[in-house]
């Protein structure tokens, strides 16, 4: 029993990972920075900054984030709402 929560654990991590790849490649593919890529959810436990990305594993695993430049403030050059989509 504890066996296949563990496995549904990583199941779920591992499906999350790529779906959240999908956000931050497409971001830099676009321009668009990337703040941090997180693999679960705050706290965070662990964290590494390259380039102009904090890469993190956090506390909670059901989940993750890709937090993109501009979420909050749009008027950001590199932000997402300055990209064009066509």
């Amino acid at each position: 029993m504890i066996v296949n929560i563990i496995i549904g654990v990583i199941a779920l991590s591992v499906i999350v990972l790529v779906h959240e790849l999908g956000h931050f490649v497409t971001a830099k593919a676009a321009g668009v920075r990337v703040e941090e890529f997180g693999l679960g959810y705050p706290p965070k436990l662990f964290g590494i900054k390259r380039g102009e990305t904090v890469y993190s594993l956090n506390a909670i695993p059901f989940g993750g984030f890709t937090k993109l430049t501009g979420e909050e403030d749009p008027s950001s050059p590199r932000s997402l709402a300055s990209k064009s989509i066509a």
